[in-house]
């Protein structure tokens, strides 16, 4: 089956019949940080003194394969309290309903985010596939999540969707304080003119997007989080963890998160300037 032929309609659909093609195996990114998602989007454990905490969960359909890599690693997702949602598209909650049944965790997101899950389910994509979960907490701009060890910042970063949220916080890794940096939402394929008209969403999203972007250009991440395997720009993210040697020293690059939001700030001007 070649997916680069298709188109990314044509490939979900491809992955929700065929979601073990989109497993990939985990592994460390530095101490107490993990990868745990697919090859398709990115899942993130945290082993902090409050317990563990996920950030994001993909598809309902990957489901298994993210349970399989939590407990390869050592952890059990019966362990999970919080699970931090970047923003409401279905293959980034999708899971959420099943983890939650499963763990009992508070389920966080942007409040901005919240008309989704009530009026505009619609607006999540492929709705019928994301069961619906009790959202708990909302993300508080101006406040830092405590998790004992660490500390996670978010940052309203609306674009993507309205309540699209980055997510930064230190972590002691080899006796050294390393900074990461997860942007929430990057990507233009749903701001098109003719997918913001389809959802009766304002052209105004996209200059919200770009706005976001120049927000956080400029701080100093360590180590990249990508919400999506595929944004980094400057490193294959999934590569450098099947050959880590534990050190995680190939996640360490403090132009990675600049050199990526570059990218993505140049992809929407072009989209903005030729009023695609």
């Amino acid at each position: 089956m070649d997916l680069s032929k298709m188109s990314i309609e044509e490939k979900t659909q491809y992955w929700f019949n065929n979601p073990w093609t989109l497993a990939h195996h985990p592994f460390k990114v530095i101490d107490n940080v993990y990868f745990v998602g697919t090859n398709w989007v990115s899942v993130f454990l945290l082993n902090t003194e409050e317990g563990l905490v996920l950030i994001d969960c993909a598809m309902q359909e990957t489901l298994y394969l993210l349970i399989d890599s939590i407990r390869a690693l050592g952890f059990n997702p019966h362990d999970i309290k919080k699970l931090l949602l970047t923003h409401g598209h279905f293959d980034h909650c999708g899971a959420a309903r099943a983890i939650q049944e499963m763990s009992g965790c508070e389920i966080w997101i942007g409040e901005a985010e919240e008309f989704f899950f009530t009026e505009r389910r619609d607006l999540i994509v492929y709705e019928d596939r994301v069961p619906e979960f009790e959202i708990t907490n909302f993300y508080d701009y101006d406040a830092k999540i405590d998790l004992g060890d660490i500390h996670i910042q978010p940052v309203h970063c609306p674009g993507h969707t309205p309540g699209t949220t980055s997510l930064f916080f230190d972590v002691k890794h080899m006796g050294k304080t390393l900074t990461c940096g997860i942007h929430g939402g990057l990507g233009v394929g749903v701001l098109t003119k003719k997918q913001l008209e389809k959802s009766g969403q304002p052209l105004s999203r996209r200059e919200e997007y770009l706005e976001s972007i120049v927000k956080v250009m400029d701080k100093k991440v360590d180590v990249v989080l990508p919400s999506h395997p595929s944004h980094c720009v400057d490193h294959d993210f999934l590569k450098i963890g099947d050959e880590d040697d534990g050190t995680g020293k190939g996640f360490i690059n403090r132009e990675a998160w600049h050199n990526m939001l570059i990218s993505k700030k140049l992809e929407i001007e072009q989209m903005i300037q030729d009023d695609i």
